[in-house]
């Protein structure tokens, strides 16, 4: 009885780490769309300084500022006037060419996060290239996330304490299946750590950077301190994911046992819309064995790690049921420069629950969360099936090793910019199904700014906003 049970221990292998220390100082960010005390307004090229004057006038504004160069004008409105109203009533002139809101736009989203410069797993280069990503989304939080882990560093609860960087991250209600209360705190740091990849708070000028900041945590605790759990208690924490509002799963864990009972707990998440993201394992190099729940795959997508240089790294399992593979690092090297071991780098604890720093881990467990963070994010946009969060994800992969899918890299490296644009027609910026007045007014906020992200043509972008882009959009809205 006792082997048996045994036998049906998950066990989960943490990496080293290497220790950074950041200050705990917060700032806020907040964008306004527009000016609130003035719009933009062209008159008619033969309309008088008299005529204006006298528009204006009926419309309680004031003329402040002619451009020399297009001839427009920054028109003042009166305090708790509604710049769109004011534009709409000037709009309905017939000596007005247009008038418009005086929308802001900001540089390219880069958050302020003092050790984001360390984050190589975001970037272009080495990782998924997740900066374009949030200047169209950064996640809804009705997009919830369950972290089935050892617990996450949610709450300032008796000797427990909220993660500093996960203070403005948004959490909904967990339960604690190893302890059996509803106060799933952790205890290691694992589930932490996979936490922040997800959506650790972001742009708050400390720490670093989660995927899909905006949406929501479901913190449930299967794993006991020293990272293991029997199948039964996961399935628990499937079951209860699914049944109070989770759309994706993270399960940073695996055993080798075949089991019913946690094939059928992950079968009836996926019965329930649930997208199910496992890591493939890290015991390559101990005979690659075949990793549960990662291997039902008709029911979970089943992550890999790779390295810097985007080579499978060492440690990563194989095998048919690999589906993605996204950054896990490599702790023994140091490939991109930085001075550091090329791990993940997030916020946990250490040696006790306050003992706050930002540590570098490997392993395939650092991997899942980037595909559990994309597939918020799709999530948050409206591809809620599992199935076509599945197909966006891997028929926009980048193909790595043997050309197609292959066993080390499944169907290669996620993508999560080309995975937002799979089901949406190109020009649909906001992902409301259609292509529109509002996504003429998202192009043309940005052409100047020529943000990579609404880049539309060619297929495969070449990284230029220009005519061509408002004619595919042009197109693709008669097409409607």
């Amino acid at each position: 009885m006792k082997k048996n049970f045994c036998a049906l221990l998950l066990f989960i292998v943490l990496s080293n780490f290497t220790v950074l220390r950041a200050d705990t100082s917060l700032s806020e960010n907040t964008r306004q769309k527009w000016c609130e005390d003035q719009i933009i307004v062209k008159f008619k090229k033969d309309v008088s300084q008299e005529r204006i004057k006298q528009i204006n006038s009926r419309f309680e504004t004031e003329d402040i500022y002619t451009s020399p160069f297009a001839g427009f004008k920054r028109i003042r409105i009166a305090p708790g006037k509604n710049p769109e109203q004011i534009s709409a009533l000037y709009n309905s002139d017939p000596n007005v060419e247009y008038a418009e809101p005086d929308y802001y736009a900001y540089a390219h989203f880069v958050p302020n996060d003092q050790y984001y410069n360390l984050q190589w797993n975001f970037k272009k280069t080495g990782g998924i290239n997740i900066e374009p990503v949030w200047d169209l989304t950064s996640g809804d939080p009705n997009a919830i996330v369950a972290v089935v882990d050892t617990g996450v560093a949610y709450e300032n609860y008796k000797n427990f304490q909220l993660a500093p960087d996960l203070a403005n991250t948004r959490f909904v209600a967990g339960y604690d299946f190893y302890r059996n209360d509803s106060h799933p705190n952790d205890e290691e740091g694992h589930g932490t750590h996979v936490t922040g990849t997800i959506a650790q708070s972001t742009n708050n000028s400390i720490g670093t950077a989660g995927i899909a900041y905006n949406c929501s945590i479901m913190p449930v605790r299967v794993l006991s301190k020293r990272g293991e759990a029997p199948y039964s208690t996961i399935a628990d924490g499937v079951y209860f994911s699914a049944d109070n509002g989770a759309k994706v799963i993270n399960m940073s864990l695996g055993g080798t046992s075949n089991s019913i009972t946690l094939r059928d707990a992950v079968a009836y998440a996926y019965n329930h819309g649930v997208t199910i993201v496992c890591s493939a394992g890290n015991e390559y190099q101990l005979g690659n064995p075949v990793e549960y729940p990662a291997a039902y795959d008709s029911y979970c997508i089943a992550v890999g790690a790779t390295r810097y240089d985007r080579t499978r790294a060492s440690y990563s399992n194989t095998g048919s049921y690999v589906d993605l593979v996204a950054p896990g690092g490599d702790l023994n090297v140091d490939q991109n420069g930085d001075g550091y071991g090329d791990g993940i780098l997030q916020q946990t604890f250490g040696t006790n629950t306050s003992d706050w720093n930002y540590w570098f881990y490997s392993g395939t467990s650092m991997a899942a969360p980037h595909v559990s963070g994309a597939a918020a994010l799709l999530v948050s946009a409206g591809v809620t099936h599992p199935d076509d969060v599945r197909d966006a994800l891997q028929m926009t992969a980048v193909d790595l090793g043997s050309a197609g899918r292959d066993n080390s890299y499944g169907w290669g490296l996620i993508n999560p910019l080309a995975a937002l644009r799979y089901f949406f027609a190109r020009g649909d910026f906001n992902f409301d199904g259609f292509v529109d007045w509002a996504d003429l007014q998202i192009l043309s906020e940005h052409w100047l700014e020529n943000r990579p992200a609404f880049d539309i043509y060619p297929a495969n972008g070449d990284n230029i906003i220009n005519f061509r882009d408002l004619a595919l959009l042009a197109a693709n809205w008669s097409a409607n």
